[in-house]
């Protein structure tokens, strides 16, 4: 059980990191498209997160995801799941 609960949470990281750098990939590319340059992201970055409310906001939702995943990984298992067997 404790190797099919940390398959599926790598599973589930390497599509989020995945997905992320998709993302990112498109932004860059949809900028070089419209005539921007590759350089424009790094100049809009330091504007996207400023106020403190931003930043207790991703620091809650990166905990919210973090946290019950963390503690599936050392527990190896699910709560809930027991009835699956």
């Amino acid at each position: 059980m404790k190797k099919r609960i940390r398959k599926m949470l790598l599973k589930k990281y390497a599509v989020v990191v995945l997905v992320g750098t998709l993302t990112i990939l498109l932004l860059y590319f949809m900028d070089w498209m419209f005539g921007y340059g590759i350089t424009n992201i790094n100049t809009l970055f330091p504007f996207t997160i400023t106020t403190q409310a931003e930043k207790i906001l991703i620091i809650t939702l990166a905990a919210s995801l973090l946290i019950p995943d963390l503690i599936h990984w050392i527990t190896g298992r699910q709560p809930g799941r027991e009835r699956e067997r």
